[in-house]
């Protein structure tokens, strides 16, 4: 009993793609042969200068594309500029409000302020003099 061994996907494949090799027609082989050698020339030939920048590039405009989307998403400065002045005006409004509130017994704020106008001008000298350095 004489058994062959079935061949293998790989010799199969290999045998089947010998003989379609060696039967191609001679032009069509002249063809193939050409684009070969074209194709080994072109490959010889510098590029354009444009196509031959470094890896680096890429990584840097990919990096500057991340900077501006996170500045972007952050908010600029201008808009918490804002932000903070409006709040600021508001806490200004609300002081004044509480200054020019009125109490039942206390008589007008502003008249208070008025009775108490020579101790602002005594704290208004000391805060002066401690901001230069002089304590008296």
């Amino acid at each position: 009993m004489n058994e062959q061994i079935p061949d293998s996907f790989e010799e199969r494949g290999r045998r089947l793609f010998d003989a379609s090799v060696e039967n191609i027609d001679m032009r069509i082989r002249s063809r193939l042969n050409q684009a070969r050698h074209a194709a080994l020339e072109a490959a010889e030939r510098p590029r354009a200068r444009f196509l031959r920048l470094p890896i680096w590039t890429s990584a840097a405009g990919v990096t500057a594309a991340g900077i501006l989307g996170i500045a972007i998403w952050l908010g600029s400065p201008l808009i918490h500029t804002t932000s903070t002045i409006a709040e600021n005006q508001t806490s200004n409004l609300e002081d004044l409000e509480i200054v020019a509130s009125t109490d039942d017994g206390a008589g007008d704020a502003m008249e208070m302020l008025q009775d108490d106008i020579d101790f602002y001008d005594w704290a208004a000298e000391k805060s002066a003099a401690t901001e230069s350095g002089s304590v008296g």
